[in-house]
């Protein structure tokens, strides 16, 4: 009975671990694509010394393209490893968010203009909340790149309205969408979900994670809807006043 009870509770610790070992070698697999780019283009520039800047502009071009990939990947890797380790605090202060929201649908206006998609917004004003400002921004920035990478017409629309105690948010887009099977695992860290929706080059399949655990740390849900060809709605719920 002891050795059954000691095998039990080193079951969360066991689930823990093995978590802790797939996170690792994820986050390697995913950095030794941009190490062996930046690594063969650079072998490539010293077959030529005596070319200019501007014969090699390409290779240069792949070079900063790469370490810019490896730079938002490692700072995602750290963000996610200090909130695994609680060393992540959110703060707790009155904020506006309407306010953000429409700071960020204007800083996405313009990329959407050049895939010539719109942006709509239905945002009440005022919403004041308790939250992180910073945090909130980084939210909705990884939600509009989310719907911008993957709409290729059409629009982006953003909803805002409060309630007596929650605020109501939705991101909805038009959209490759995703598969049924795929929708449980779109926050899992590296998940490769179907190809309409493989990463590009310049992302690093920890965008959703963090947001999840935003959403989270500030006490709120979120739910995903998607259908293949048609587009996907983020509905994200947020308590107006933080819990003590």
């Amino acid at each position: 009975m002891r050795v059954f009870l000691a095998e039990r509770a080193l079951v969360p610790i066991q689930r823990s671990w093995n978590k802790q070992q797939q996170f690792v070698a994820d986050a390697s697999h995913e950095l030794r694509t941009p190490l062996s780019i930046l690594l063969v283009n650079l072998e490539r520039l010293f077959r030529h010394p005596d070319h200019t800047i501007e014969q090699e502009s390409q290779k240069i071009s792949v070079m900063i393209r790469e370490t810019r990939r490896m730079n938002k990947l490692v700072s995602d890797l750290l963000t996610l490893a200090r909130t695994d380790s609680n060393q992540l605090q959110i703060l707790s202060e009155p904020v506006r968010l309407d306010e953000i929201l429409n700071r960020v649908a204007d800083q996405f206006r313009e990329l959407a203009k050049l895939k010539n998609i719109t942006i709509e917004t239905s945002i009440a004003s005022p919403i004041l909340m308790d939250g992180d400002e910073q945090r909130l921004h980084q939210l909705f920035v990884i939600l509009l790149d989310n719907a911008l990478k993957y709409t290729h017409e059409g629009s982006i629309k953003i909803s805002c309205h409060p309630s007596s105690s929650f605020v109501y948010i939705t991101v909805e887009d038009t959209g490759v969408g995703i598969a049924k099977e795929d929708l449980p695992h779109i926050f899992d860290r590296f998940y490769r979900g179907d190809k309409t929706r493989s990463r590009t080059g310049e992302g690093t399949g920890l965008g959703l994670s963090i947001a999840e655990w935003i959403i989270k740390a500030h006490h709120g849900k979120v739910r995903v809807e998607s259908q293949i060809g048609v587009g996907t709605v983020f509905h994200i719920t947020l308590p107006l006043k933080r819990k003590r």
